[in-house]
């Protein structure tokens, strides 16, 4: 009986690793694709008018590899079981995220939304979605999957990450910063989207509003799966000893 016991423990420990693993992984890749693309931003003089105009810049790849990873691990994670009655669960939230992650890779925003672009002469070589939708409606589903893409993280910060009882001052800690992290997704990704409806993007451009926007919200998502995945002990202590 003590090993069947101690074989169930590992068991749960590992499938407990596993989890902050792919918890770890989502928040380092939140952090990566905007801080590669500032950096990149001051090393060429030329900050991207978004994080997707970055497809257009020799930093494709590198947009693509991570948002391509993004949904790899995001489709990856189980997350809890949903309990009964609940209608919203970790499992479809993060199937959805993946998929719209995926969209934001495949289906790149407009020619024209990229600086420095002739929207011609990048058309000649378009992803299979721009060939088989044409360029507009493409950069519709794209903008529409950004935009699930954050919905989801939000819905993660503000319901999923934050459910369970509240059993000491990091949990409590932990529940603040989920959901200061949520509505900075929710504000964010609120103004980007006015600022691109209301033609703002244009008259506000050397100031890149929508790129340094979609950088706090995926800052915010990044820091929360940080702190679900145990990666800011520090963070959620300072938090917790803050009363």
């Amino acid at each position: 009986m003590p090993d069947d016991q101690g074989i169930t423990q590992k068991s749960h420990n590992d499938l407990v690793l596993s989890f902050l693993a792919v918890r770890r992984a989502i928040g380092v890749l939140g952090f990566f694709l905007p801080f590669a693309l500032i950096v990149y931003g001051i090393a060429a003089a030329e900050i991207p008018a978004s994080l997707s105009a970055a497809y257009y810049t020799p930093m494709r790849e590198v947009f693509v590899g991570a948002m391509i990873a993004q949904a790899v691990f995001l489709y990856s994670y189980e997350g809890f079981r949903p309990e009964a009655g609940d209608m919203i669960s970790d499992r479809a939230t993060a199937q959805i995220a993946a998929l719209c992650a995926a969209l934001v890779a495949l289906a790149p925003t407009a020619p024209e939304n990229a600086l420095s672009a002739d929207p011609a002469l990048l058309l000649q070589q378009c992803t299979l979605l721009q060939c088989v939708l044409g360029a507009e409606a493409a950069s519709l589903l794209h903008i529409l999957a950004a935009f699930g893409f954050f919905a989801a993280l939000a819905v993660y910060c503000l319901i999923l990450f934050v459910k369970g009882e509240v059993d000491g001052e990091e949990k409590r800690a932990s529940n603040r910063i989920y959901r200061i992290c949520g509505w900075l997704i929710v504000v964010s990704i609120g103004l980007a989207g006015l600022i691109i409806v209301t033609g703002g993007d244009e008259y506000l451009a050397a100031l890149n509003p929508v790129f340094w926007l979609e950088t706090i919200a995926c800052f915010a998502f990044a820091t929360s799966w940080a702190v679900k995945g145990d990666a800011m002990r520090p963070l959620v202590r300072g938090v917790a000893a803050f009363r």
